[in-house]
């Protein structure tokens, strides 16, 4: 079995775990044939498990784990009961379908799994319609024709030996991101929800979108931070609407059951224009100190606040979209002064939610330009809840929230493009782009640093930032520090854990001995964190250092970007030019883009009028670099060239190299890599293809 996933979290490989606890299971039960499944396990969250068990394999247990839109799983779950005898469903945490379940079943199976010593143990649990929760661990329960039977379940008297239960209260589901409240006040505690969670209650004026204010009740997770009554707040998450029917006059009818809200920055919000906070209360001097937890307008482990945090997030965020890059959550955090450890998954939602706060037509989301450290570049597992909180629908297919994320990226950085730079640092870059190097690019520089490094590594030697600047031409004083971080950060953006790091190897000026002052920033940005056995950045830069150093020695010279006759074809002898080979293999691997295949190159030299044995790899690696310099629509066409049955041609790794893409990287990420670009020219030249043969569009 090959582990396709792309992520490395704790939870990665949560549907290999959830596969063979399944089967253990089900042999405890007498099953012995169980076939296991992985549908899709690549995509985030792990797609879906399938076990296959009883006679003729004929009973199914699916375990949905990444989101369906509700129209695939009502398709998947007819095609599935129409092939098996019995279909058995659990859902895990991030599919977005186990009401639909209860709706259909009146329960609905939910599969988890918790860290527990060295391994990820399998949780089963049961969910009601009223939201109720109760988890058990997978050992504890049976299986029987309805399927994974739970504790809970087992505890439910058989139906028809007793008197029909009182109806289940009316519980309405509210869509995230229509309800505001404010002025929030806090009521004596009530009992804890049903699945037993405790929380607070509270009384506030909320309004729903193009409605009246009413005066109503809400009850928040008890660990949520307490609502300031000046603020107004968004219900951004999970919510159900529930009528008061033993409430007096005089008392609120109405209660909001609510997994989160999130604070707006502003005072009035269009939406709900009647709701109007109350002014915030000024008893003391603000530069007085408070005690932790006094404060109910700072946010936990935040110690610039919740507004200056977000301040922060949208600025950095801006600059990463000015450099066309992608920032790791732990690195943004900590320029608001916090560590990822400060922050719960939940306010990790609530504060991308309010950075992007509020949506409108032609405002990128930034928070499509957050991901987790050492992930590779795709959405991030929060994602999706971001995009619910922004007023998405919360049942998107992993396919729409990839689609979203691609257009809110490409926005972002087109609306960055667009627009001056706020900040003079980041304009300095701009300004060293356009007049101290024309047609050099941030790509490019990080390409020329890498090749440098690599000499300076061969000679066990180290460089001051400056001088590599200046053997770029470039001014020191026409970058900031946040620059030459990020630079120096791209070099080694591959990096992983007991990876060498060229970016050691650069030193302040002055400096004597030791890490670069900076080198900690670089570090944070790549997704360090201490270990035994480089528990201190002290100690990372050691060991960065000697690898460099190990590998620096064994290197061959480095090949510049654009070496001359390097693939040595005398393309005189072959009648043609190289300048003549390139526009033919461009044109044969756009037609391949738009007829939606990868090519070899028997078909490419043909297209050139050439034998594919009249080019060696050296020469085929220098057509498809030219090829893709500059890279038309932004997609690499390189990556549909395939060698014999269908593999990846030798120098792919290469070429990213020469184009001062990530290199360097393992097989299977290589290979993600790959086909992402091979989706990327796909769609690229697919939608142009449409508008090319559109009649509106001809002249």
């Amino acid at each position: 079995m090959h582990c396709r996933r792309t992520e490395t979290g704790e939870a990665s490989a949560d549907h290999l775990y959830i596969g063979q606890a399944l089967r253990r299971w089900l042999l405890r039960h007498g099953y012995q044939d169980a076939e296991v499944t992985y549908l899709n396990p690549g995509s985030v969250h792990g797609g879906a498990v399938e076990v296959r068990f009883g006679q003729g394999r004929s009973r199914l247990i699916r375990v949905q784990l990444a989101r369906l839109s509700l129209r695939e799983w009502q398709e998947t779950r007819q095609r599935l009961a129409d092939r098996n005898t019995h279909v058995h469903w659990a859902f895990g945490p991030y599919c977005g379908l186990s009401h639909n379940e209860v709706d259909a079943a009146g329960h609905a199976i939910r599969i988890s799994c918790r860290t527990e010593g060295e391994t990820r143990e399998v949780y089963i649990g049961t969910q009601y319609s009223d939201n109720s929760l109760a988890w058990s661990a997978l050992t504890e329960c049976r299986l029987s024709n309805e399927g994974i039977i739970t504790p809970r379940l087992d505890g439910e008297p058989p139906v028809g030996s007793t008197p029909p239960p009182a109806p289940t209260p009316v519980a309405f589901p509210l869509a995230p991101g229509t309800i505001a409240f404010t002025a929030a006040t806090e009521l004596p505690a009530p009992q804890p929800d049903s699945d037993g969670t405790p929380v607070r209650l509270y009384e506030a004026d909320l309004q729903p979108i193009g409605s009246a204010v009413v005066r109503a009740r809400i009850t928040l997770p008890h660990a949520h931070p307490i609502p300031p009554p000046h603020q107004l707040h968004v219900i951004y998450s999970s919510a159900h609407l529930l009528p008061l029917t033993e409430a007096a006059s005089s008392e609120p009818a109405w209660l909001v059951r609510a997994d989160g809200a999130s604070p707006l920055p502003q005072q009035t919000d269009s939406r709900w224009p009647d709701l109007r906070p109350a002014s915030q209360p000024s008893e003391s001097p603000p530069p007085t100190p408070t005690t932790p937890g006094s404060s109910t307008s700072t946010l936990r482990g935040f110690p610039l606040g919740e507004a200056e945090t977000l301040r922060v997030f949208r600025s950095k965020l801006e600059v990463v979209a000015r450099a066309r890059g992608i920032v790791n959550w732990e690195t943004l955090v900590s320029h608001a002064g916090a560590t990822p450890a400060d922050i719960t998954p939940e306010e990790r939602v609530r504060l991308l939610i309010a950075v992007d706060h509020p949506r409108a037509n032609g405002k990128p989301v930034l928070s499509a330009l957050v991901k987790p450290a050492l992930a590779p570049d795709a959405p991030a597992p929060y994602f999706a809840d971001v995009l619910a909180g922004l007023g998405w629908r919360s049942d998107l297919s992993e396919a729409k929230v990839v689609e979203i994320w691609e257009r809110e990226r490409r926005t972002a950085y087109a609306l960055a493009e667009s627009t001056p730079a706020r900040q003079q640092p980041s304009a300095g870059l701009s300004a060293t782009k356009a007049d101290i190097a024309p047609g050099l690019n941030e790509a490019r520089l990080v390409a020329r640093f890498r090749e440098h490094l690599e000499l300076v590594a061969k000679g066990h030697g180290i460089i001051k930032w400056s001088t590599l600047l200046k053997k770029q031409h470039i001014s020191p004083f026409t970058l900031s520090d946040e620059d030459r971080v990020r630079l120096l950060a791209a070099v080694d953006r591959s990096y992983v854990p007991g990876r060498r790091m060229l970016s050691a190897l650069v030193k302040a000026d002055g400096q004597t001995q030791g890490p670069a002052p900076f080198f900690g920033d670089v570090l944070t940005e790549l997704g360090w964190t201490p270990d035994t056995g480089t528990p201190t950045v002290e100690a990372a830069w050691r060991a960065a250092v000697d690898r460099a150093y190990a590998r620096g020695a064994q290197a061959v010279t480095v090949t510049p970007t654009a070496p001359a006759d390097e693939d040595r074809v005398r393309w005189g002898k072959l009648g043609t030019t190289k300048a003549a080979v390139v526009v033919a293999v461009r044109r044969a691997l756009i037609d391949a883009a738009r007829r939606q295949v990868c090519v070899g190159w028997h078909t490419l030299a043909a297209a050139a009028g050439l034998k594919p044995t009249d080019l060696n790899d050296r020469a085929r690696e220098a057509i498809l670099v030219s090829v893709d310099s500059p890279p038309t629509y932004g997609v690499l066409l390189s990556s549909l060239v395939v060698a014999s049955e269908h593999t990846p041609v030798p120098y792919f790794d290469a070429i990213l190299k020469r184009l001062g893409r990530p290199h360097g990287l393992r097989p299977i990420e290589l290979g993600q890599l790959r086909k992402t670009e091979q989706a990327r020219a796909f769609a690229a030249y697919s939608a142009a293809a449409d508008i090319a043969d559109d009649p509106k569009g001809r002249a």
